[in-house]
């Protein structure tokens, strides 16, 4: 992944914070890592993609943001199997069956069909609802 002072990090830094969005990249990480001891296939893909995709949009205008989640979205859905949600300020939860779009307030949530698996954050607010907050302890915690 990049680094932090190059024009990617740049951008997708002040893309965040413009988004009022926490910063995914180190759970994004922390995802590949356990992509890499599960299937070497798809972490392989998984940094092709990175370059193909999340740097080549950025270099070339597009949203941040936009690059990053879908990218997000897609380790999370090599990782396991599962299903994208998100939860509204109140907590409540609705099915994501569009690509994925951070939007203000909103939390994207992978919830893998195994109950023994974390959830994976794909974007969180960066001041989440206290709502929000709980759902994050308890389902990815």
């Amino acid at each position: 992944m990049s680094k932090p002072d190059d024009p990617v990090s740049i951008r997708t830094a002040e893309a965040l914070a413009a988004a009022g969005l926490a910063d995914f990249r180190p759970t994004y990480r922390a995802v590949l890592v356990r992509l890499r001891k599960r299937d070497a296939e798809g972490f392989a893909e998984a940094t092709s993609r990175y370059d193909q995709v999340v740097t080549a949009a950025i270099e070339s205008g597009a949203d941040p943001v936009a690059a990053w989640v879908g990218y997000g979205a897609w380790i999370a859905r090599r990782l396991t199997k599962g299903r994208l949600v998100q939860l509204d300020e109140t907590g409540l939860a609705t099915d994501v069956t569009v690509e994925p779009a951070a939007a203000g307030g909103v939390v994207l949530l992978y919830l893998p069909e195994s109950a023994s698996e974390p959830a994976i954050p794909i974007a969180i607010p960066a001041e989440p609802s206290p709502a929000q907050r709980s759902a994050l302890q308890l389902l990815v915690r």
